[in-house]
């Protein structure tokens, strides 16, 4: 016993409720702790990307803005000078074909664009103004186009077409060797265009501008033209060449082409970076500002650790808390337990000592009570274990000495009642055994005659059931035989519809040779009447003839064969009439013939389908009565089947009477053992 309560003490231990509060409390603290955690991860994510793609953002449209207005001062520049009147007279007087400083304004004009370009000398390469009509032009300092210039090559020709200041795509000048850009505007006069008047730009100052924008420790700004050439890069052997040459994701090269304002993640170089595209203004250029994905992320990185740390600092605090609090609750449950345990083994002089005011302590008062409890029950479990033995020996006359007190009164009760109870039981059961005994005897005969009267029914129900299946036989004969009838009266019935088919077909045909007739009787009509005319002609030919003497002899004759070909004409037209109308007779009369025909075969076919009809109900009425048949074939022989099971029950049921009158004798020697 020692033994096993150590060992259920020790696995107590093991999962006791300090154990098992470490687990409960601290699994859910560490899943809140967990959640919160992701929760706070999510937060800081969306808050740190935000503020990452926001600073991107800035950064990109910040360096767009400042390119904007580095190129504002230009475009004013260039405006100005489209409005210039001095400008605008040189160019209307300056006429096809002609060279542009043949023309007296052309020092005028040329000391007009020197004055501009002073105004920014270091960034302004040259001031150039284009004729339209003259096609050709001058730059400020003092360059003359020669013959074959042509305007409509020229990228900053696209302003003419736009009707707008463009700012062209950046090239390189053969003269200095820098990237230019041209400013260009249209010139206008009474709302014709009539010229250009543009500026040529170093970009060298806004290389120096975008170097100044850097995002963090790794990041920077690229400029970029709409084709994709780079005009600023960190990496200076990269400037000047196009992006869709680099090893880059593609929706880079269609967010620069197409000129979108997109936050966007991309491969350069087998490195994943973020960046922000913006573009500025109309101009074509492109700003992107990026940086790597690590420094994007790594400030949520930080964050996450920092958050891990204090994850397992609190954690660990809480764990260390709980396990103080639940050894001060666990002390006065070990000794309850230890109470138990001797209650358990049968000890019931257990003293306890807990003191505490809180449940656990409400919980030893109450052992206690129940320890004072348990040992009045005692007398009380002594009295109905001797009230048993004398039941279990079937002396059911008992006496309780002892007011049984809390749920010991319902087992008194209980015990009175069973007593009570079994002594009624008992003596019913001793006057029912004899009248069983006697019944039985009678039950056995009756069981007898039972059985050999269902032997004769069974005998009777099996030469109905042989005549049942010869009807049967008979039934299924005249049914297959009914069935044949109809599919063969309906074969003729199809047989004779597709004879009255064809004799209406032939009939049609009929019809139509009569039409076609008809017709011929109306072109015979019409042979005749020119056959009389042929006549007449012959006749007044022969006339003419005779009055032409001797001349007209020749002609006698041959009008004389075309009265004779026109008569001949005449009878065989005749005689082709009579042979048509006793063809049209003879195929009115058989078209009467096969009227007839077709009506008598409709007849017959109707009484043949009216006589199917007939064969078919009749081979439908024999299934029917075959079914009916061989549902009371069935039923024979199911009451065939009931009267052997009559027959069978009948003769267990007397075998079983018998048995029934030996074990009521049994019984009732049974029943006299018991003092009632």
């Amino acid at each position: 016993m020692f033994l096993v309560t150590n060992i259920v003490t020790k696995k107590q231990k093991r999962n006791g409720i300090k154990a098992q509060i470490q687990k409960k409390i601290g699994a859910s603290v560490a899943g809140v702790m967990a959640i919160v955690t992701i929760v706070v991860v999510v937060v800081v994510y969306r808050l740190l990307t935000s503020a990452n793609n926001t600073q991107l953002q800035k950064d990109s449209q910040a360096a767009a803005l400042d390119v904007e207005k580095y190129f504002v001062p230009f475009e004013r520049m260039v405006e100005q000078q489209a409005i210039h009147k001095d400008i605008i007279k040189y160019l209307n007087t300056t006429g096809a074909g002609q060279r542009m400083d043949d023309n007296a304004l052309y020092s005028v004009v040329l000391d007009v664009m020197k004055a501009e370009k002073k105004l920014d000398d270091a960034n302004v390469m040259s001031m150039f103004i284009v004729d339209i009509d003259a096609d050709g032009g001058i730059t400020s300092d003092g360059y003359v186009s020669e013959s074959g210039f042509n305007v409509e090559s020229r990228a900053w020709y696209e302003c003419v077409r736009l009707e707008k200041t463009i700012l062209t795509e950046p090239y390189l000048d053969v003269g200095t060797g820098e990237m230019v850009v041209s400013v260009a505007t249209p010139i206008f006069d009474g709302g014709q265009i009539i010229g250009i008047s543009g500026v040529d730009i170093s970009i060298g100052e806004i290389k120096e501008l975008m170097a100044g924008y850097t995002i963090g420790k790794e990041g920077f700004t690229i400029l970029l033209s709409q084709s994709g050439k780079i005009l600023y890069h960190q990496n200076e052997s990269l400037i000047d060449t196009l992006i869709q040459d680099m090893d880059i994701t593609s929706n880079v090269v269609t967010a620069v082409e197409e000129q979108r304002t997109e936050l966007m993640r991309y491969e350069a170089n087998g490195e994943e970076k973020w960046g922000y595209v913006s573009p500025v203004g109309d101009s074509g250029l492109v700003t992107l500002s990026c940086i790597p994905s690590g420094q994007y992320y790594s400030s949520l990185v930080s964050a996450v650790v920092v958050l891990v740390l204090v994850f397992v600092g609190g954690f660990t605090f809480i764990i260390v808390v709980m396990s103080k609090v639940s050894a001060k609750i666990i002390e006065p449950l070990i000794e309850l337990n230890d109470a138990a345990m001797q209650l358990a083994d049968g000890n019931l002089n257990v003293t306890l000592n807990v003191q505490t005011g809180d449940e656990v302590g409400d919980l030893g008062r109450s052992i206690g009570k129940t320890v004072a409890r348990l040992k009045e029950y005692i007398n009380y479990i002594d009295e109905i274990a001797e009230v048993l033995a004398h039941m279990a020996e079937g002396k059911f006359a008992i006496y309780l000495k002892y007011e049984y007190a809390g749920e010991f009164q319902k087992v008194k009760e209980a015990l009175i009642h069973i007593s009570d109870s079994m002594r009624e039981v008992m003596t019913n059961i001793a006057e029912s055994s004899g009248h069983v005994s006697a019944g039985s005897d009678e039950l056995a005969k009756a069981a007898q005659g039972i059985a050999e009267g269902a032997e004769m029914q069974a005998a009777a129900v099996q030469e109905l059931l042989a005549t049942t299946t010869t009807v049967v036989e008979q039934v299924k004969d005249n049914r297959d035989d009914s069935n044949k009838s109809a599919t063969y009266t309906k074969e003729v019935a199809d047989m004779m519809e597709a004879s009255r088919q064809q004799m209406a077909t032939m009939r049609d045909a009929m019809d139509k040779i009569k039409e076609s007739s008809n017709k011929v009787v109306g072109i015979i009509k019409t042979i005749e009447d020119i056959a009389e005319q042929t006549n007449l002609l012959s006749l007044n030919a022969s006339i003419e003839a005779a009055r032409a003497g001797e001349a007209g002899k020749g002609f006698a004759v041959v009008a004389g064969e075309i009265g004779s070909l026109a008569n001949e004409s005449a009878n065989a037209v005749n005689t082709t009439r009579n042979l048509i109308k006793v063809s049209t007779d003879e195929v009115e009369r058989g078209n009467t013939i096969v009227n007839d025909v077709v009506e008598a075969l409709k007849q017959a076919t109707d009484r043949v389908e009216i006589v199917n009809e007939m064969i078919q109900n009749s081979a439908q009425t024999a299934e029917i009565q075959l079914q009916s048949m061989n549902q009371i074939r069935v039923g024979v022989e199911e009451i065939s089947q009931s009267i052997q099971d009559n027959s069978a029950v009948a003769e267990e049921t007397s075998a079983t009477s018998e048995e029934l009158a030996a074990q009521a004798v049994v019984l009732n020697e049974q029943v006299q053992r018991f003092e009632l």
